[in-house]
């Protein structure tokens, strides 16, 4: 019997350690080329920014240290079944250029009849110079006023 309880708690101690039960799931870290931290954050709900625009915002706390937060909008959509991914974060000649994939749900899927507005957030430690915000396609976003 106890032959049988060791291994059941040795059996669920491995699931745990090799599905990660510690990782975050809204939050992943991840490092730019010169070392600078970002902070994938989801998706954004709030209701005082137009996300019907496609663009981005950019948001901080009035002091020194406060993270820059990047609020990335795909704009209005009609149904749902579309969402925004952020591909990848690279330098680029002084530029920090974030480039995100915008998917479209196929004509065959089943998707909500409702207006959604797909949107992303990236956040850095400190305001980034020269940002580029671009989709896969090369369409650059342009930077959008609260």
């Amino acid at each position: 019997m106890k032959n049988k309880r060791f291994l059941a708690i040795l059996f669920l101690l491995g699931i745990c350690i090799f599905t990660g039960c510690n990782k975050e799931v809204e939050e992943e870290k991840t490092k730019l080329v010169e070392n600078t931290d970002y902070f994938l954050r989801g998706e954004f709900t709030g209701q005082y920014l137009n996300l019907a625009k496609k663009g981005y915002y950019i948001e901080t706390e009035n002091r020194p240290d406060a993270p820059y937060t990047y609020i990335i909008c795909m704009g209005e959509k009609n149904t749902g079944g579309y969402d925004l991914k952020i591909k990848e974060v690279n330098k680029v000649n002084n530029k920090t250029e974030i480039i995100v994939e915008e998917i479209s749900p196929d004509s065959n899927d089943f998707v909500s009849m409702a207006f959604t507005y797909p949107t992303t957030v990236i956040e850095f430690p400190k305001y980034q110079k020269n940002i580029v915000i671009k989709n896969t396609d090369g369409e650059v976003y342009k930077e959008l006023k609260s």
